[in-house]
């Protein structure tokens, strides 16, 4: 009998910081989803603004294998869809949200903006189907000249640094890691955190 009450006082101690801490975590929520909807509020009201900062993509294919397998109709239909793109317009949006394209650009260029993102997503996923296939072909040069030219675009896809950092290690090329390590630092993602763990261990 003489112990419950410690246990007692420990359960609702425990039920106090437990509460406390969903309290906390409750008002974080509300503060965040305030700040959201007041910032995206804001941007709702911006009028059209000028687009002469937005950097444009300009497809080089001369930087791309596209005599490699002639006649293949996997790689026919991904350097036509490449092609295809480098007729229109592309702009690397990785990081901005809807609301920070707004607050940017107005809301008037949104549709515009996100047509020219979303092209850029679809360059992106033809080269490494591209550069994939090249590579499962055992044609490792020209898939590694797809995969750079994805780097000098601005791709951040994990599995494309991975590959082309495991490709300079077995070469002995540190440098060439080095240089993927920074670009991926300046890209400043939540979600490149262990690629660059990955990168660093390369170097080590």
């Amino acid at each position: 009998m003489k112990f419950q009450f410690p246990i007692l006082l420990s359960v609702i101690m425990f039920i106090f910081v437990l509460q406390f801490a969903i309290r906390r975590a409750r008002n974080k929520n509300d503060n965040a989803d305030k700040k959201f909807w007041a910032r995206e509020a804001e941007a709702n009201n911006v009028r059209r603004k000028s687009l002469d900062d937005v950097e444009y993509i300009a497809v080089d294919m001369e930087k791309l294998p596209t005599s490699v397998l002639p006649g293949d109709e996997l790689v026919s239909d991904c350097i036509k869809d490449v092609k295809e793109l480098s007729e229109q317009k592309i702009i690397n949006l990785t990081g901005f949200t809807n609301t920070d394209l707004k607050l940017k650009y107005g809301v008037a260029n949104l549709t515009y903006l996100s047509e020219c993102d979303n092209r850029y997503t679809i360059l992106i996923q033809t080269l490494q189907k591209w550069s994939g296939y090249l590579w499962e072909k055992g044609l490792t040069d020209p898939s590694v000249q797809i995969m750079e030219y994805e780097v000098s675009i601005g791709s951040d896809a994990p599995s494309l640094y991975r590959r082309l950092a495991s490709y300079y290690n077995k070469r002995g090329e540190k440098e060439r890691i080095e240089e993927l390590l920074e670009k991926v630092e300046a890209m400043n993602l939540l979600t490149t955190k262990p690629l660059i763990a990955d990168l660093k261990d390369y170097l080590k």
